[in-house]
């Protein structure tokens, strides 16, 4: 009797929980400036944090889509809001992931998508999306690359129980950069000399997976108003300037020998990061854009019929 009523106090939280929710449907487009800047941007590279984020992509770009169902057999769309930790776990696990190098831009899911109370966000079909005016009209304007579109439904929650949603896009560097901008060619040399590059040891060049041109998160949460918190960093390849000693062979009457070198000044090649970083209190309904020297992002936050619950079938 006890165990009966646990059961069912438990399912009234979970429906009181559910008429609470309020959901929204989002649509966003960014794309990049393709000019030259005069702006300095850091040279270190702040990591993303993406524990508790919840991936949209993967499951729709991955070349090996039957790799990512078996990998991910135990999330369900309630699973990725009460515990998108473990499912994120499953997605980064690379023998289960194999992106493409070059993401398409439109993310979409490939039929019509309807959510129910107690989703965490679903991903919606490019038939269900509205900037199609508004991406052919800065798709024609010079100097601009498209990189990212997608929409999804999703309910609001207070910014202490919200996910963000981990956005990225474009181009994959992984081959020639690390995550934290140096190339991975950087202490290579044609010289028989040897090449010492003192900002070496401060940075790990270990593989820390994709390293994708657009990359961030996005989080939307509702506290009396809507809240849109972008965390976006856009990678740029560059050059700069690094210390380095180099030794020198000397003849000598018995044979070579090295002599310690002067420190230099030496252009290297550099991945940077860009960093789009803005917290805006917004209206739903209205259009809002993000102004960056490099990039632009657009985005709607639209009302929507509150979805219903899905029948168990009991």
């Amino acid at each position: 009797m006890l165990r009966l009523s646990l059961i069912l106090l438990s399912l009234l939280s979970v429906s009181v929980h559910a008429e609470d929710e309020r959901w929204f449907e989002v649509e966003i487009y960014v794309y990049q400036h393709n000019s030259n800047s005069v702006e300095q941007w850091p040279t270190q590279v702040t990591p993303l944090k993406l524990n508790n984020a919840i991936d949209l992509i993967a499951p729709v770009t991955s070349t090996d889509l039957s790799s990512v169902r078996n990998g991910l057999t135990s999330c369900s769309s309630q699973d990725w809001a009460t515990n998108s930790d473990e499912c994120n776990a499953q997605l980064t696990t690379r023998s289960n992931v194999n992106t493409p190098k070059n993401l398409p831009v439109e993310i979409a899911a490939p039929q019509p998508a309807t959510a129910y109370t107690g989703d965490g966000p679903v991903l919606l079909a490019k038939s269900q999306s509205q900037f199609s005016d508004i991406i052919k009209k800065i798709a024609r304007q010079p100097g601009t690359t498209s990189l990212l579109h997608m929409t999804w439904q999703q309910a609001m929650k207070p910014r202490s129980q919200a996910k963000p949603l981990h956005l990225y896009a474009g181009h994959d560097f992984e081959n020639a950069y690390d995550y934290d901008g140096q190339a991975l060619s950087v202490n290579q040399s044609s010289d028989d000399i040897p090449r010492f590059d003192f900002m070496q040891d401060i940075y790990d060049h270990s593989s820390k997976g994709p390293v994708w041109q657009l990359d961030g998160t996005l989080n939307i949460y509702l506290n009396h108003y809507l809240y849109i918190e972008a965390a976006l960093n856009l990678r740029e390849e560059g050059t700069k300037q690094v210390l380095v000693t180099k030794d020198h062979l000397s003849d000598t009457a018995n044979g070579y020998q090295i002599n310690n070198g002067l420190t230099e000044t030496e252009s290297t090649p550099f991945l940077y990061a860009i960093p789009l970083k803005q917290n805006r209190r917004v209206r739903s309904g209205e259009i809002h854009y993000f102004d960056h020297p490099q990039m632009g992002m657009i985005i709607q936050i639209r009302k929507m019929t509150q979805p219903s619950t899905l029948s168990t079938g009991y």
